[in-house]
């Protein structure tokens, strides 16, 4: 009778076991969109047209460039720019990044947009969210996020 039981509760232990949750170690920053730009950020003398715009990834204390993504030309937001899958492991959840909008000017130097948006992964990483959205007051982004 008893191995019989123990026939019955084995695939039970296993289900149980294969349901939980693993803890979640690292964060995928998949893409950023452009929802709004500071209609007045600090442009050249020169009108070229609409911002060609690309994001930024630092480091927030070193300043370091972690990643640029390539440049939407004559964007019109809200624009989406691929991060290209940049990995965020453990142990630089507690990291504090910034993200930088720029206007990249062809005859002039690069226009910030917005500079310095603060973003932490230890911030988001309870609730998982899929979307987190940065402002400035004038410039917001959405970095999409994936955990895993």
């Amino acid at each position: 009778m008893m191995k019989r039981s123990f026939l019955f509760l084995l695939p039970a232990l296993i289900w149980t076991s294969c349901n939980e949750p693993e803890p979640v170690s690292r964060c995928v920053l998949d893409r950023v969109e452009v929802l709004s730009v500071d209609p007045d950020y600090f442009d050249d003398t020169l009108d070229e047209g609409l911002p060609d715009l690309f994001v930024e990834l630092r480091n927030a204390a070193t300043q370091a460039v972690l990643y640029t993504t390539g440049v939407a030309q004559e964007a019109a937001v809200p624009v989406t720019l691929d991060f290209v899958a940049v990995n965020i492991e453990l142990a630089d959840f507690q990291t504090d990044y910034e993200f930088t909008v720029f206007d990249e000017d062809e005859f002039t130097t690069q226009d910030f947009i917005a500079l310095g948006l603060p973003f932490k992964v230890e911030d988001h990483v309870d609730a998982e969210r899929a979307e987190v959205d940065l402002t400035d007051g004038s410039t917001t982004i959405r970095v999409h996020l994936i955990w895993y």
